[in-house]
């Protein structure tokens, strides 16, 4: 096969990337009406996955020589057909392509003679249908975009090549069934094609049935949320409460799913109600005790008080439950719940609760999907935007999606226009880098002496950790080997001197570390005003993990600085603005909270300030706080959702503090320890419900302005200039006003706050 010549395809011919023999039609309850064809997938000159035909062609329709190479391409190494197909998915077919697998493009619905083909962006779902008792034969039901079945196609596998070749493979490794528990069958085969080149998902209500490149809407049809039960109540409901037993799985045979289904949400929401009422009673006397005891009130001002300790409790008990019943519980019962703390109920329709569902995270295949044989998205950059904000990414997506994210790279660009972008980014970096590494007068002065040392100390204790960034093996010295001196800068690479960091900072050791040195001493040179500041270190090593590569590492975090320059003005004043931002926004949306924060003296939210400064990095674990950064970097609700994740943790949050803390120490102790304690998507479906009842609010306080003017001013314009310190407050003529702070959070640009100019002897940091 390595040696098979290569071409190029012309219009009206196809490279077969997948097929499978002996799959027939049953046009008839007849036998002798069957006919015998190939399944195949097959690629189309200059296209995308998107473009792989899907085809069924009677094996009587095609030439002595193409039926050849469809039989060699069905008994080809499954495994070897496989491998090549994901290699071949991950670039458009664009170049020559091995001509022993080069055929005439499959006909189009030309039914009058059985054979018929679908690009797979028309398909919308395909049924497995396994064989059974009923069916000797496994088969496959393909449904277009518009609704439209194709004609049937069953596997007679004892007459396949292909299948009875696998057969026997898995038959010598006493290992008839697959990785789900299946019997193989040949609809194992395509269904495993298919995942190579596509993005599909397996229906939760139809097992058999999985989704062609699904989007939200698609998977919310196909896992349709409970009905409120007042519509149709149980016929039979008891008066005492049984014990919770799971279904009898004889009845997911003989009961329609959706019964089984009820019974599960029902308890789902029984329990958690129960739950909730735990957490509102009493301690338990032993505890209630010995919080009593005068004793234990000296050492709270030691240790921790009895107060924390009752809601850590508290705290433990709500996560325990909810981790013992997620499994039983349906989504919907978690966002229901959700928007029942939040009393949005009459504000927030069934349908914008189902729309905060989180989906499974953006794996490579849907990802390719989005683009076209040029590498320019065929669908728009919103949409994009919003899968990524509903799932996240697969890890091996990041590299390529966090540049389009960033803003690295247009959303609107080429392949080829990405390529000669990177190659303009190498240069200029470059450039920007030989502005200190060419230059020993700046190196020499005391500011950019100083920058050095900070940065140089940070690097040393940023995630070290993390692999990547753990020192390389210390080698043992040979008498030949001079004794080691620490690197004054760093034109030279990096070398292996046996010092230990704590107390050589500037010998670094790990090559990576030493990289992102690099960054960010080059990074002061393209802003000059600001300087590196503590915190930087934090924001940079997510990116420099995920691209491992110097140039692009470094305009990844040029553009995501463009955003978070605020947190590090000298004057504090972005950092001031946010924090009093999520002041007025906690009034508007929690007035309780707020009300109780006041009362322990916490209403200024000091605890924020780091979650807010480094987004969250240092209260989530990794894979947790990459996830957030890339759905933060969407800006798909807002540039400033990372305000509603911060006040979705305040309010998942807000009995326990309401019922168990009363002073400033207390609060802050207890938000300090959620670290590495916060679930990320409940918060997130939180924070998303936060923010949709935060627009309707204002919609409806919008609305209610207008009819109060036209009452009062048939002829008014705009509304009342007053200005206003608090989140909302009513004016004279009754109408309410929403403070400018409030009305930004619904903007999707991004607000950038560059540093002044530095004054001359004023250090950095």
């Amino acid at each position: 096969m390595s040696s098979a010549r290569k071409r190029s395809l012309s219009w009206d011919e196809v490279e077969l990337l997948f097929v499978k023999s002996k799959v027939y039609l049953h046009p008839t309850p007849s036998k002798r009406d069957n006919i015998s064809g190939f399944l195949s997938l097959s690629r189309p000159a200059n296209s995308s996955n998107l473009d792989i035909i899907l085809a069924f062609t009677p094996e009587n329709q095609l030439s002595s020589e193409d039926r050849k190479v469809y039989e060699q391409v069905d008994v080809e190494d499954i495994q070897l057909d496989l491998e090549s197909l994901s290699l071949q998915h991950s670039q458009p077919s664009k170049k020559r392509v091995d001509s022993s697998r080069i055929v005439k493009k499959p006909s189009a619905s030309v039914l009058s003679s059985y054979s018929f083909s679908s690009v797979l962006s028309y398909v919308y779902s395909i049924q497995f249908r396994i064989p059974s008792h009923g069916y000797w034969y496994g088969s496959i039901v393909v449904n277009t975009q518009d609704g439209d079945k194709l004609p049937i196609m069953f596997f007679h596998d004892d007459e396949s090549p292909s299948t009875i070749k696998s057969n026997k493979l898995h038959n010598q490794r006493f290992d008839p069934f697959g990785n789900e528990g299946e019997i193989y069958w040949g609809g194992v085969d395509f269904r495993k094609a298919l995942e190579k080149v596509v993005n599909i998902q397996r229906s939760t209500i139809e097992p058999s049935v999985y989704l062609i490149n699904p989007q939200s809407t698609d998977l919310r049809n196909f896992a349709p949320f409970k009905t409120k039960q007042t519509q149709q109540p149980q016929p039979q409901q008891p008066e005492i409460e049984l014990p919770f037993k799971l279904p009898d799985v004889s009845k997911f045979i003989a009961t329609a799913k959706w019964k089984v289904l009820e019974t599960v949400a029902t308890f789902g929401a029984k329990t958690r109600n129960q739950v909730l009422d735990i957490i509102e009673d009493n301690a338990p006397k032993p505890l209630k005790e010995i919080m009593r005891q005068p004793e234990v009130q000296q050492i709270g001002n030691d240790f921790e008080s009895a107060r924390i300790y009752l809601a850590k409790w508290a705290q433990q008990v709500k996560e325990e439950a909810e981790r013992s019943q997620s499994k039983y519980m349906l989504d919907y019962d978690l966002y229901s719940k959700i928007n029942r703390e939040l009393g949005s109920s009459e504000v927030l329709t069934d349908e914008e609760i189902s729309c905060t569902s989180r989906r499974a995270e953006v794996s490579r295949q849907e990802w390719k999907s989005f683009f076209d044989f040029s590498g320019r998205l065929c669908i728009t950059a919103d949409e994009v935007k919003g899968r990524i904000f509903h799932g996240g990414l697969a890890p091996d997506v990041r590299p390529e999606a966090w540049l389009f994210l960033l803003g690295v790279y247009p959303w609107d660009s080429s392949s080829e226009e990405r390529e000669a972008l990177q190659n303009s980014y190498e240069s200029s970096y470059q450039e920007y880098k030989l502005k200190w590494v060419n230059d020993d007068d700046k190196r020499s002065t005391e500011f950019w002496k100083d920058q050095k040392f900070r940065i140089e100390k940070d690097i040393n204790r940023t995630d070290r950790n993390l692999d990547i960034f753990k020192n390389p093996r210390k080698k043992s010295r040979s008498s030949g080997e001079s004794s080691g001196k620490s690197r004054e800068s760093s034109p030279e690479t990096p070398d292996e001197e046996d010092f230990d960091d704590e107390f050589d900072i500037s010998n670094i050791r790990n090559p990576h570390l030493y990289i992102m040195r690099e960054i960010l001493l080059t990074y002061n040179e393209y802003n000059e005003n600001l300087g590196y500041v503590q915190g930087m270190t934090d924001l940079l090593s997510p990116l420099y993990v995920t691209f491992q590569d110097e140039t692009l590492t470094f305009w990844a975090f040029v553009k995501f600085m463009d955003r978070m320059e605020r947190n590090f003005v000298r004057d504090q004043s972005g950092m001031k603005k946010q924090m009093n931002t999520l002041n007025k926004l906690l009034q508007f949306m929690l007035p309780d909270l707020y009300k109780h924060l006041e009362l322990c003296q916490s209403n200024d939210l000091f605890f924020y300030f780091r979650m807010l400064l480094v987004w969250f990095k240092r209260e989530l674990e990794w894979d947790q706080m990459l996830r957030l950064w890339e759905i933060f970097w969407t800006d798909y609700y807002s540039s400033q959702f990372h305000l509603f994740f911060a006040l979705a943790i305040l309010s998942d949050n807000e009995r326990i503090i309401i019922a168990h803390l009363k002073q400033f120490d207390e609060v802050l102790k207890y938000m300090n320890d959620l670290s590495m304690k916060l679930k990320l998507d409940p918060l997130l479906i939180r924070s998303e419900l936060l923010f949709l009842k935060f627009k309707r609010m204002l919609d409806i306080i919008d609305r209610d302005n207008s009819l109060k003017k036209l009452k009062s001013d048939p002829y008014a314009g705009e509304s009342s200039s007053a200005a206003v310190a608090a989140a909302a407050a009513v004016n004279n003529d009754g109408v309410i006003v929403v403070g400018d702070e409030l009305r930004e959070l619904l903007k999707h640009e991004i607000i950038i706050q560059k540093e002044v100019e530095r004054p001359e002897g004023v250090g950095g940091g």
